[in-house]
C-alpha cells in the first residue's frame, strides 16, 4: 500500500470517498470538507468500483488559488463552477497560462507543476479532476509533490499551507490589467 501522509490519511479515514453509480446531488452545491494540505476544501468519488480512474470535486475560496503541485498520474480538469486560470511548467521551463471558466476542460501533463487560481472576489470556483491513479498506484509508480514555496504552517491535521503563487508576474497579471 502506498505511503500516505499524516493529514490524508486521517481526512481519508473521517471523510470516506462517495461510493456509488453517480454523486447524489449537484457538484456546484454540494458539501466539501476543507482540505488543507491542498488549501481548498474537497470531496473524493469511488463511482462504480473503478479500478483505474480516481475522482475528486475541489473548490477554491474566492480570490484564493491551490497548493502549486505535481503528480505521476494524467489528470482531466472539468471547471464547474467559476473562472480563473491554472499555471503549468516543466522544472526550469517556462509557466504556460491556462485561463478557464464554467464548462472548460483542460489536462496539465504529467509530472508538470501546476496552480489553479480562482479570479473571482466574491464567489468560489469549483473543479471535478478525473485521474489514473488507480492505475498508477497498483504499478506503484504514484508520486505527489508539494512545490518547494509550498509552505506548511502548523502541526498535525490543523495546519495551513500558504500556498505561494508562482513568482513570475506577468504570467500573474490578470488580462484585464
Amino acid at each position: 500500500m502506498p505511503r500516505r501522509s499524516p493529514p490524508a490519511t486521517s481526512f481519508n479515514r473521517n471523510n470516506p470517498p462517495i461510493r456509488g453509480l453517480s454523486v447524489p446531488g449537484d457538484l456546484r452545491t454540494i458539501e466539501l470538507v476543507k482540505r488543507p494540505w491542498r488549501n481548498n476544501k474537497g470531496l473524493w468519488f469511488e463511482l462504480a468500483e473503478n479500478r483505474v480512474l480516481s475522482t475528486h470535486l475541489a473548490e477554491l475560496a474566492p480570490g484564493g488559488n491551490s497548493v502549486r503541485h505535481r503528480h505521476t498520474t494524467e489528470a482531466i480538469i472539468y471547471i464547474v463552477k467559476g473562472r480563473g486560470y491554472s499555471l503549468c511548467n516543466y522544472e526550469g521551463q517556462p509557466e504556460e497560462r491556462i485561463d478557464w471558466e464554467e464548462g472548460s476542460l483542460f489536462s496539465p501533463p504529467v509530472w508538470a507543476w501546476h496552480q489553479h487560481f480562482n479570479t473571482d472576489p466574491d464567489e468560489t470556483a469549483r473543479y471535478l479532476a478525473i485521474q489514473d491513479t488507480g492505475l498508477v498506484r497498483h504499478m506503484r509508480f504514484h508520486q505527489i509533490e508539494r512545490h518547494p514555496t509550498q509552505l506548511k504552517i502548523g502541526e498535525g491535521t490543523d495546519y495551513v499551507v500558504d500556498a505561494v503563487p508562482a513568482q513570475r508576474d506577468e504570467v500573474l497579471a490578470d488580462p484585464g490589467d
